[in-house]
């Protein structure tokens, strides 16, 4: 790939053949391109100190509109940005060759934000004719400007929003948002985000979120309308809240009620005992050189278990021990994790080159409490991000054997609050799996309770992880799947 460095200079690029994507150009033909620039430019006069900007094409740009009842958007700009100080630097049209000319043309400059959300790259492979790979340089560019023009903040770069303009057109988008999870899954400043999930309705588009397909004659879906874009914002609030490092503008468990967070891949959400991060690289390295035989993917209750990579405790070491021996078996439990950080973490290559024989899935329980970071997921919630985990799984590894738990219990008693909606995911994970020959479903929760329904201190001691003698209960129903067999 061509240094991005000579993404800088137009003559420079032109004589490397770099794609047009990635060479600055304006738009001289709209009579209202260059007002809109130079309004712009007045405005980060006005306003120097503009902690937020949000950089994109009308997708962005579309913020200003009040028009009811599909493109009144307004009102979530207010909500979400205004009341920060953002500033508003989409313009319509855009691809990332328009974006690197205003970069270039003084857009950005004397300012120092905290964050800047980069949405582009829809109609590069849009109307502008440009396959996956130049709009992945495009993109490419676009946050080497701003890294270059803007060291201090921090990017918050969306992935491309999904459309219905033609099947090449989404092949592609899929694409660029693949490429872009990966480039930039390393990368201490910037923060990739695909919401996508939050268009699907039963895994297709839900078309009419997108203004549109409401015009006469009706368009293909490309522009999300209020209600869609509303969506947006609460589904990037969550992330932008923990940049700016602010609390969110909306309570969090008012955020994403309409569609589902477990759904859409993100790093760590809880600040917790270790460092999250370093636990992913470290999950990354050691998968490279175990060859596992077994993969654990979870949360807490895996990641306390034992085995590679050290966690920060390991409660059940013998349990592991009777059950794997000396067996190659990779730990992916995080604390805290929910099925929404498990599809980031594989996302982002923790599955990447192995071929186990066996996976483990344990996750879900942490979808079902809420905090200042997340809000608590209904159970069918969480049966869909289980679900998606899933999928993952076996898309990454076809030839393992999955073994999918339910939810263990959690509280001492039988009427505690998160019992019932345990067992109401359970029920909904066994309806979807329990007659899917490739996946085997366990709920031993009943094993781990006493007959009138209380969970042992000693098998329990938080009502939450395990101990050594709960662990042991989990491994011996792994032993009987055939996972631990000689």
């Amino acid at each position: 790939m061509l240094s991005l460095a000579l993404l800088f200079s137009p003559l420079t690029a032109l004589a490397a053949d770099v794609p047009a994507s990635a060479i600055p150009v304006d738009r001289p033909d709209l009579p209202w391109w260059g007002p809109r620039h130079a309004q712009v430019l007045e405005q980060i006069k006005a306003h120097p100190q503009a902690p937020l900007l949000l950089i994109g094409d009308s997708i962005t740009n579309n913020y200003e509109k009040a028009k009811a009842p599909d493109e009144d958007f307004l009102p979530t700009w207010e909500t979400f940005y205004g009341a920060r100080g953002a500033l508003n630097l989409g313009f319509s049209g855009d691809g990332t060759q328009h974006v690197l000319w205003r970069l270039e043309h003084g857009e950005v400059d004397g300012l120092h934000p905290k964050v800047a959300v980069l949405l582009i790259g829809t109609n590069n492979t849009g109307w502008l004719k440009q396959g996956a790979l130049d709009t992945q340089l495009g993109i490419d560019a676009v946050v080497a400007k701003l890294e270059q023009k803007l060291p201090d903040t921090r990017i918050l770069l969306v992935g491309i929003l999904p459309s219905d303009l033609s099947p090449e057109k989404t092949r592609a988008d899929t694409e660029v948002n693949r490429y872009l999870a990966e480039r930039y899954a390393d990368n201490p400043r910037v923060t990739f985000l695909d919401i996508g999930s939050i268009f699907q309705r039963d895994g297709k588009l839900d078309t009419q979120r997108f203004y549109d397909t409401r015009f006469s004659p009706p368009a293909g879906a490309l522009h999300p309308d209020t209600i869609g874009q509303r969506m947006m914002a609460e589904a990037i609030e969550p992330t932008l809240a923990r940049m700016l490092g602010e609390p969110s503008r909306v309570p969090m468990a008012q955020l994403g009620t309409s569609f589902n967070p477990a759904l859409i891949p993100v790093p760590w959400l809880e600040q917790d005992s270790y460092d999250w991060i370093a636990r992913h690289r470290g999950a990354l390295a050691t998968a490279r050189t175990l060859h596992p035989e077994v993969v654990m993917i979870g949360d807490s209750i895996t990641h306390f278990w034992s085995g590679p990579p050290r966690g920060v405790r390991a409660s059940g070491p013998e349990s592991w021990q009777w059950l794997y021996g000396d067996r190659p078996v990779l730990n992916l439990g995080f604390g805290w994790d929910r099925t929404q950080n498990v599809l980031w973490r594989i996302r982002q290559g923790e599955l990447d080159g192995l071929d186990p024989r066996w996976v483990v899935i344990n996750i879900g329980t942490n979808n079902l409490t809420g905090t200042d970071h997340a809000r608590t997921s209904t159970p069918t919630e969480v049966a869909e991000g289980v679900e998606a985990v899933v999928a993952q799984v076996r898309e990454r590894l076809p030839r393992a054997k999955v073994v999918l738990m339910g939810i263990f219990p959690r509280g001492r008693h039988a009427g505690d609050a998160l019992r019932k909606p345990i067992k109401d995911t359970n029920r909904l994970l066994a309806t979807r799996f329990e007659k899917d020959p490739n996946i085997r479903f366990m709920d031993i929760g009943t094993r781990f309770l006493q007959k009138d329904g209380t969970l042992p201190e000693e098998l329990f001691p938080d009502t939450t992880h395990p101990s050594e003698a709960g662990y042991r209960i989990w491994a011996q129903a792994l032993r009987e799947t055939g996972i631990g067999a000689p």
